[in-house]
């Protein structure tokens, strides 16, 4: 198991980084039945300090997690709770996806655009938004980050699970029965949506 501990504005020392390790290595044990990768990022942030765990099995699985607590090991054993709650919820989905060849997971690259948002500014007039246009702007987005991701093939269960693991809003995948590009995402009233083009 690979394991990556490191600090941003502190210096994380030989004790945190053993214990993030072993802690680490017992989660990996428990619900993996294989090498996996994973990385611990300890952030200090005024008072407190912040943990970020991401672990990487083999199937396109990517958990993530983030606690913050006024101590680095209170903040990461916060963050290992939530990998490990997640985790015994799809215990046995997870099994199924290491053990069973037939529920290998097909993944397609995409590219990863991060734009930035648009200023809030009430003083353009139209004159200065005619300028842009003619100068060919035209209202196109900052691009601030640009990377590649892997869309899985998976059934809308396992992308919700996918969603939840990965600890983010909203997932892309292609729908494994109907081959189609869907969206799963988290409602304010605390469903998941289902966004699917019509047959």
């Amino acid at each position: 198991m690979d394991i990556n501990v490191t600090g941003r504005k502190m210096n994380v020392g030989e004790a945190l980084t053993a214990h993030v390790e072993d802690r680490l290595a017992l989660v990996s044990d428990k619900y993996f039945n294989r090498s996996i990768d994973a990385s611990t990022t300890f952030a200090k942030e005024g008072h407190s300090y912040r943990t970020d765990i991401s672990m990487h099995p083999n199937q396109g699985i990517n958990l993530h997690s983030r606690a913050e607590a006024e101590d680095p090991y209170a903040a990461f054993e916060l963050a290992a709770e939530k990998v490990e709650k997640q985790l015994r919820r799809y215990k046995r989905r997870l099994k199924n996806h290491h053990n069973s060849p037939s529920r290998d997971v097909v993944m397609e690259m995409v590219r990863d655009v991060v734009i930035a948002p648009e200023p809030d500014n009430d003083t353009d007039s139209d004159s200065d938004s005619g300028d842009a246009a003619a100068n060919g702007q035209d209202d196109q987005p900052i691009i601030i980050a640009e990377s590649n991701r892997e869309i899985p093939t998976v059934s809308v269960g396992d992308a919700a699970m996918l969603m939840d693991l990965a600890d983010t809003n909203a997932f892309v995948f292609r729908n494994i029965k109907t081959d189609a590009l869907e969206v799963v995402y988290k409602r304010t009233d605390g469903n998941i949506g289902w966004i699917c083009p019509e047959a």
